[in-house]
């Protein structure tokens, strides 16, 4: 048996979003929406109003914005698919925002409800810039946390300022040259480590250790019951876990299968497994009416969510980013969420809602030192999407009936790739009740899915087009599917393609990495570049465009790629450079 485990706390002072701005949603808004229904009990509201800093016909407001919001993102997802550059929901207008790398999307964008805005970077140019940056800064004293912030369309890093030692410094002058892409925001505040009816929210013991609370109750393929909570929380093998009430309730991360505390997660699993336990479709409400779980969903950027912890009761607050990498100091965890609530130690595996709707988004991994009650500096939680935990223990979430609305699964785009080279293609999902089933019909030869996590992987072995239907089967039968053309070259054949990265903002004097993209055709890839800005310039090998502008004034670049044949293609940038 390990020591009493410490409560996980981080203390990074993010830059997240005020909240004056949060009531003033546009009065249109109220006319033909419903109020929020019995989804969204009184204390629900009551916290927004307390947390958020809205009057009560505000609370009304934002949730029928973000119930509107919600909708268009994922008529988005359907249709853009991995064309979208990100998603968010601004409070102070009340819409959904979306980052589009094409003009003509825009108009898409714009029939779904939503407000398009070019973006300078692509999704996968951000996402090539977070793993570089992973391998520079995992483990450099003084670095928290990294990841994409979909609202500036940067990669933001998070340092210290009092660290001026030789690797802190050298981790510094590769960002700076990263340029436009990366956004240093800094903190002095160190990373550490927070530590009847089965009811989200409510307290747990793992042993004789500190306390954790339930995240959601689950069952798995067979029926069992189990909840899910912080992986953190259930280190221990087959460890005794402990109700609210101090009799035995379950067994924790049973025969080692129930645990992920690393760079894939934060989530546990406990076994419910002593009589008299039955599983609550509930989250505590801690008094004044529980939330009624309805499904699981992603957590979109810019809404209100609601933690339940046993510390803290409930809490509310905004998402502020996703998919970020947090460094603890003991571990360094990919994809946890940040929001402006507030927790404190033992709130960790707790719930997060959707303040709409009952919908489980994640949950609780880390906090701010200031608690809820005391200290001072930034408050703000962390928490483990929970589509995640349900995908990888295979498991279902506890609702009260099946979750309404039909499968919808994001759109990817038509894709080339060659012969002999591995690829990867990562499906996501929403609606229904998750966990969902993927399949996949018309693969390219060598190709395969993974049924738990939707993931195409493997190497092409022949070449030919193939027209390939993804689709996502959820827990009660329901399916939702999308199609698109892979074609598969041989080497020889086929020609190249050229990611356009879309209009580039630099500015004088300030350092440039951009990133090009090119697929199918015959590798390796030659780059060039016509007309760049003066001080830029084009790596004929890894196709990246830097450097420091050194003039003003707008140019409209051709960048090409030639393939291994002597096969072009090329696509035109405009850059804006400003003072």
């Amino acid at each position: 048996m390990r020591p009493a485990r410490n409560p996980r706390i981080v203390t990074t002072a993010l830059a997240v979003l005020t909240l004056a701005g949060l009531a003033a949603l546009p009065a249109r808004a109220a006319a033909s929406d419903p109020a929020p229904g019995p989804s969204v009990p009184a204390d629900v509201r009551a916290a927004m109003a307390r947390d958020l800093g809205l009057t009560p016909e505000g609370v009304l407001l934002r949730t029928a914005a973000e119930r509107r919001a919600n909708a268009a993102a994922t008529t988005l997802r359907a249709s853009l698919g991995d064309r979208l550059a990100g998603l968010w929901f601004d409070a102070a207008d009340g819409r959904l925002h979306a980052n589009v790398t094409a003009v003509d999307d825009s108009a898409a964008v714009e029939r779904a409800g939503a407000v398009p805005r070019l973006a300078r970077h692509s999704t996968a140019q951000l996402d090539d810039t977070t793993r570089l940056i992973s391998t520079w800064a995992a483990g450099v004293a003084g670095v928290s946390s990294w990841g994409p912030d979909i609202r500036t369309d940067r990669v933001e890093v998070v340092l210290d300022p009092g660290r001026s030692d030789a690797t802190t410094a050298a981790l510094r002058g590769r960002l700076a040259g990263l340029g436009d892409l990366v956004e240093v925001t800094e903190s002095r505040e160190v990373p550490r480590q927070q530590g009847g009816a089965v009811v989200g929210g409510e307290k747990w013991v793992p042993g004789t250790e500190s306390p954790c609370s339930i995240g959601f109750p689950v069952t798995r393929s067979g029926g069992a019951k189990a909840f899910l909570t912080a992986g953190h929380c259930t280190n221990d093998v087959d460890q005794p876990a402990y109700g609210k009430d101090g009799s035995r309730l379950g067994t924790s991360n049973r025969n080692g299968s129930g645990s992920v505390d690393s760079g894939d997660g934060d989530f546990g699993l406990v076994d419910v497994d002593q009589a008299g336990w039955d599983l609550s479709s509930k989250v505590s409400g801690w008094g004044k009416g529980d939330v009624t779980l309805t499904g699981s969903e992603d957590a979109l950027v810019g809404t209100a969510v609601c933690h339940s912890g046993q510390t803290t009761g409930l809490q509310c607050g905004e998402v502020t980013k996703v998919d970020q990498t947090v460094d603890y100091g003991n571990v360094v965890i990919n994809g946890l969420s940040y929001t402006s609530a507030c927790s404190a130690g033992g709130d960790s595996g707790g719930s997060y809602v959707t303040a709409t709707g009952g919908k489980a988004v994640g949950l609780h991994s880390g906090g701010g030192s200031a608690t809820c009650s005391s200290g001072s500096g930034e408050k703000f939680t962390i928490f483990q999407p929970v589509n995640e935990a349900l995908a990888t223990f295979g498991v279902t979430l506890s609702t009260a009936s099946p979750q309404p609305g039909e499968v919808t699964v994001t759109a990817v785009s038509s894709r080339t790739s060659p012969t002999g080279g591995p690829v990867e293609l990562k499906n996501s999902a929403e609606g229904g009740t998750a966990p969902y089933t993927w399949s996949a019909t018309g693969l390219p030869p060598g190709l395969t899915i993974a049924p738990a996590t939707g993931t195409v992987s493997g190497t092409p072995t022949t070449a030919g087009s193939h027209t390939v239907t993804i689709t996502a089967t959820d827990s009660a039968g329901k399916t939702g599917s999308t199609t698109f053309t892979w074609t598969v070259t041989a080497p020889g054949t086929g020609s190249p393609t050229l990611t356009n990265p879309g209009s580039q903002n630099v500015y004088v004097g300030r350092p440039v990495r951009l990133v090009l993209h090119a697929s199918g055709g015959t590798g390796p890839y030659t780059f060039t570049a016509a007309n760049l800005p003066t001080g830029l310039s084009v790596g004929a090998a890894d196709g990246v465009v830097s450097g420091t502008p050194t003039t003003w004034g707008s140019r409209t670049a051709t960048l090409t790629v030639t393939d291994a044949t002597g096969k072009k293609a090329s696509v035109t940038v405009s850059f804006t450079v400003w003072f």
